[in-house]
């Protein structure tokens, strides 16, 4: 299978009273879906446990990256 372009994504997410934005890096030819999901486990590991309330992520920018 070809694995496709490279590309890098900001997600903005809202966690209760915190909000910021966390870059993934993902395939062209992943879905939004899968993406943000990346974004919240990254989230989970660099900060731990998200407190209680409402929780949203969404895609603000996609674009290919041709980096390392």
């Amino acid at each position: 299978m070809n694995e496709g372009q490279r590309q890098k994504c900001i997600v903005h997410y809202q966690v209760a009273t915190y909000s910021g934005d966390e870059v993934v890096y993902c395939w062209d030819w992943e879905e939004s879906d899968s993406i943000e999901a990346r974004a919240k486990q990254q989230l989970i590991r660099k900060s731990g446990p998200f407190p209680f309330g409402c929780e949203s992520f969404k895609i603000t920018e996609r674009e290919d990256y041709f980096g390392e």
